[in-house]
This record gives C-alpha cells, structure tokens and sequence, in this order.
C-alpha cells in the first residue's frame, strides 16, 4: 500500500469515527456492534462475521450501510460542520487574546468541542 493510499484510509477512519461519535446513536444496535468493531476495533470482515454469523459479504454491506446512514445525517443536520466552524472561531479568538482567563475559557470550549 503506498503512502498516499495509507493517508487516505486513515483520513476515512477518522472521519466515519467523528460521524459515529456524533450521529451513532442513530443506528440500530445490531449495526452499532458490527460498525464499531470494523472501524473503531479493527476487526477483519472475516472476523466480524464469524461473531455475529454473518458472511463476510453481509458484514461489508451492513457497514457501507452505516457509513452511508452517517453521512446521510451528517449532510441533513450538519452538526460536524458547525462544531468545525466553531473551532475555527474559538482558535482565531484564541490567537488574538493575550487575556489569560479568556483564553483558559476558549481552550475548555475546544476541549469540550473535541471529546
């Protein structure tokens, strides 16, 4: 695999693992499973389908599924875009402050803004 290829698969986990913090709890609790031990465990297909008795075919599909859910939800609510928008603000405010209370304050807003 070369690198660029390794970048973009990395850029896509953490993107799909953004998606479900955000969005997760939308999906059912069968896809929860299969969706979390693909993207956030690292499991094989092969071996989520032994698991939860599935063929390697359906676990690739029940994850697209996931994948495409998330997204779906991310495009109609736009709740990642607008929290990007607002650490966008809160470090240009940061970088124009020398005031150290506000910045203490502006550095728990992005704390809170990335958990």
């Amino acid at each position: 695999m070369s690198t660029g290829n390794a970048d973009e698969a990395l850029k896509e986990i953490v993107e799909l693992t953004r998606l479900y913090d955000v969005y997760g709890a939308l999906l059912s609790e069968h896809k929860k499973e299969i969706f979390e031990s693909y993207v956030l465990d690292n499991y094989s297909l092969a071996e989520i389908a032994e698991q939860v008795n599935l063929s390697r075919q359906g676990v690739r599909d029940i994850v697209k599924r996931c994948s495409k859910e998330l997204q779906e939800a991310e495009n109609k609510l736009g709740f990642l875009k607008k929290m990007d928008n607002v650490s966008e603000m809160v470090e240009k405010t940061l970088k124009k402050t020398d005031d150290i209370e506000i910045r203490g304050e502006l550095r728990e807003i992005l704390s809170l803004l990335m958990t």
